[in-house]
């Protein structure tokens, strides 16, 4: 496991290479966070000069600005050794690679810390706007429970049948009218027919005495 140590601010410098920019109001909730908790990922770099020795950082140019910024003198580092076309890839990946927060559990997350520190305090320490967050509190709200599953007795079932295309033509013109008199879809219209001519089926079995 990689060592963490503290290393001076004044020996660590960007990569002039760095691409990974934030939004200003981003960063200022990272340095409120900094001077909250004081807690953060080590920030990884590269040693570029023994004779210092100086450092260039990989990934966590944003943190060392944001210790800057509340006048600390030294900053938790990983070292890596790697040469300048490995620190390039790095750069290229360690800021970008990452996942995507699930909308559901996200909401669920910032649901519970609203009631842990109250509605006001999470615009100010999460990276979400005001309206971002009250945008996954609704979907907090409205997630829905689910509904019993329903016994398989009354489960839609599906019922097959081969017909030749004149058969199935007049098999479908014959429901449409049924269904324009009967109002509904075709399954209505074809449900219409059972009605009747099961009824008529048992009254003749009646009549006949079967």
């Amino acid at each position: 496991m990689d060592e963490v140590l503290k290393i001076a601010l004044d020996r660590l410098e960007a990569h002039p290479e760095n691409a990974n920019r934030m939004p200003a109001d981003r960063f200022e909730k990272l340095v409120g966070h900094l001077e909250r908790t004081d807690r953060y990922p080590p920030v990884i770099v590269r040693e570029v000069d023994a004779s210092g020795p100086r450092y260039q950082v990989l990934d966590g140019h944003h943190r060392v600005e944001a210790l800057r910024r509340l006048g600390r003198g030294s900053a938790l580092c990983v070292v890596w050794e790697v040469d300048e076309a490995e620190a390039l890839l790095l750069l290229a990946t360690l800021n970008r690679l990452s996942g995507d927060d699930d909308p559901v559990k996200r909401s669920a997350l910032v649901a519970r810390l609203r009631e842990t520190v109250g509605e006001e305090a999470l615009a100010a320490r999460l990276p979400e706007t005001k309206e971002r967050l009250r945008a996954l509190l609704k979907v907090h709200q409205a997630v829905p429970v689910p509904a019993a599953a329903k016994p398989l007795g009354v489960q839609p079932v599906a019922v097959t049948f081969f017909l030749l295309p004149g058969q199935r033509k007049a098999l479908e013109g014959a429901l449409r009218e049924t269904a324009k008199r009967v109002g509904g879809g075709r399954e209505a219209a074809l449900m219409r027919w059972v009605d009747l001519y099961g009824n008529h089926d048992a009254e003749e079995a009646a009549r006949s005495g079967g």
